[in-house]
């Protein structure tokens, strides 16, 4: 008789939480027609985020970055415009047993063939970014630290009177957590962004030396 091997029981620092739904509350469906994007080269600091559950002391700590992404001097986030009702944002797990990872998507459709989605498209074809998505009043993180984002835009001029045309970015990254959101401040051009609150505050205007 083969002796069964005895399987050490972890005990959790976070508890699991139950998984309910109302039923017949609002629940739309969607991502934000304005999306965030920047070179993960021009990242110098990455929020944190628990990887352990005998380490999390709560559900969102597992799943939620907490802090700020620090960028390089002078360095902001770009905006990227996302013809609504076009794009999503979705999971996938791959991988052998006790080695999964998942692998984050996005996919979104810009409507025209323009210098700057071009220039965007030759950079970014090769380049490694991280994106920033809306979805349900939350913002999440297409990208990672450890791991290079694969993005594939390809363009369309569209073909009869009223068809869809310009250009459709497929993104995947692969992660640890499916699709991290992200509560901190995004700067911007133009000002900064707080994601938990969804309030933008523009940068102070300049007023002319005399």
């Amino acid at each position: 008789m083969k002796n069964k091997v005895k399987v050490q029981a972890i005990v959790l620092a976070v508890t699991l939480a139950d998984i309910n739904f109302k039923i017949g509350s609002v629940n739309p469906s969607g991502i934000s027609d304005e999306i965030f994007y920047i070179p993960k080269q021009d990242i110098v600091g990455w929020p944190s985020i628990a990887n352990d559950f005998d380490t999390a002391e709560d559900n969102n700590e597992y799943a939620c970055y907490s802090g700020n992404f620090t960028l390089a001097a002078s360095k902001a986030w770009h905006r990227l415009y996302n013809t609504q009702g076009k794009g999503k944002i979705s999971w996938e797990y791959q991988g052998e047993t006790d080695c999964k990872v998942v692998i984050n998507k996005a996919s979104l459709s810009y409507p025209k063939l323009t210098d700057e989605i071009r220039a965007f498209a030759k950079f970014a074809s090769n380049g490694d970014f991280v994106f920033m998505v809306k979805h349900d009043s939350k913002y999440y993180v297409i990208g990672n630290d450890d791991y290079r984002a694969t993005v594939t835009p390809n363009g369309d001029s569209g073909d009869a009177p009223g068809s869809a045309k310009g250009v459709t970015i497929d993104i995947e990254c692969p992660d640890v957590t499916p699709l991290p959101t992200y509560s901190g401040t995004l700067p911007l051009s133009d000002g900064t962004l707080n994601c938990e609150t969804g309030v933008f505050t523009p940068n102070p205007s300049v007023s002319p030396s005399n």
